[in-house]
């Protein structure tokens, strides 16, 4: 059955940061997401989203992304949205690279084949091991020792066993100082990541390591590129979590089999949609290696989209899904939108797709629209 994709529009929606997100490369302030609505000749909608966190977290920005949907959405004008490969081949036919705006398109995609099949979207991207919640994880912005270790006693006792300490951008002591305070806290069945942001170089990130040779933890992403993060992988007292520097199969296919690579943090937008990760996460089954699937930022679009997919990952190699919605506190759909409830996710129930119930008129007048 067909579902020849009828109209298309763009809306541009701020995401402001109620509360402060800090991490080695920026602050997050008020980034501006792209939202995509995809309509079949059948009148089924499907909804997607991509908002990057800053412009130095990775090589796009959000105009960029909205400027990418606008390009490649009239490709897509009377194809078949039941071929998601088939418009997939459309996009990368019609524009090189562009992974967030390509993204967005194919969460919309997804979501519509979810309507027109009256299935929840975890039903065609893998199956869910559990149809209902979530593993998640929660960050700790930059701060002091005592602000740090106060954030994680109180994330704990909200029911969060999985804690990512931001790092970078100061002194290392500083640094160490915080992971130590964090350490000295943290629950036995709590498990803690240092995230960097690739704010590190790698002479400091084999000190910080030193400095920490006693504290249970793993380290995300502390130096700039692939090169680097090989470079210092025997050096390293501690596991090693390949986050910006995962942006396909085979760069990360690689990390894994020279030994570089515990664990990924995969992000939707960075790796071009749902359909790559699904790639990534049989990778990562098939190793016995660790992922999670979030994005860089986002509302219910994106939250929905990452939640549906982590529940199809083996949850023992399910690092978790995070969500944005703590710190815009912003959501499309008031009833269904993914929120965390005892350190899990929710996922939308709403209806099939992506679960979630959306009025379009929320977002005003869409910026671009092809029919």
């Amino acid at each position: 059955m067909s579902s020849r994709i009828a109209r298309i529009r763009v809306f541009a929606q701020r995401l402001s940061a109620a509360n402060r997100y800090t991490m080695s490369s920026s602050a997050v302030a008020d980034p501006e997401a792209t939202i995509v609505e995809i309509t079949d000749e059948a009148g089924r909608v499907g909804w997607g989203e991509v908002c990057l966190a800053s412009a130095v977290y990775q090589p796009e920005h959000n105009a960029g992304v909205q400027a990418g949907v606008a390009a490649l959405a009239p490709a897509l004008l009377g194809a078949d949205a039941s071929s998601i490969g088939s418009c997939r081949r459309l996009l990368d036919a019609a524009m090189l690279g562009q992974p967030g705006a390509k993204a967005a398109i194919e969460i919309a995609l997804w979501d519509l084949a979810g309507h027109r099949l009256g299935v929840p979207m975890h039903e065609l991207v893998g199956g869910a091991h559990d149809a209902e919640t979530v593993g998640t994880y929660h960050v700790i912005g930059i701060g002091s020792p005592d602000e740090a270790a106060a954030d994680a006693v109180r994330l704990q006792s909200e029911g969060h066993n999985r804690l990512q300490l931001k790092a970078g951008g100061r002194p290392i002591a500083d640094d160490v100082a915080a992971a130590h305070a964090v350490a000295d806290v943290l629950e036995p069945t709590t498990e803690l990541a240092v995230d960097v942001n690739r704010g590190w170089t790698t002479a400091e990130a084999i000190q910080f390591s030193n400095g920490c040779a006693n504290v249970r933890m793993s380290i995300e992403q502390p130096c700039d590129s692939a090169a680097d993060l090989r470079s210092i992988r025997d050096r390293l007292r501690h596991p090693l979590i390949i986050d910006e520097s995962s942006t396909d199969l085979a760069v990360s296919a690689g990390l894994i089999a020279d030994g570089t690579a515990s664990a990924f943090g995969i992000k939707l937008s960075r790796v071009g949609g749902l359909s790559p990760v699904m790639g990534l996460r049989e990778l990562c089954a098939s190793a016995r290696v660790p992922m999670s699937t979030d994005d860089a930022w986002g509302g219910d679009i994106m939250a929905a989209a990452c939640a549906h997919l982590g529940a199809t990952v083996d949850p023992r190699l399910h690092r978790g899904t995070w969500l944005a919605h703590p710190y815009h506190q912003t959501h499309y759909d008031e009833l269904n939108g993914p929120r965390i409830v005892d350190g899990r996710v929710t996922i939308p129930a709403g209806g099939p797709g992506l679960g979630l119930l959306i009025d379009a008129t929320q977002f005003g007048a869409p910026t671009h629209t092809f029919d």
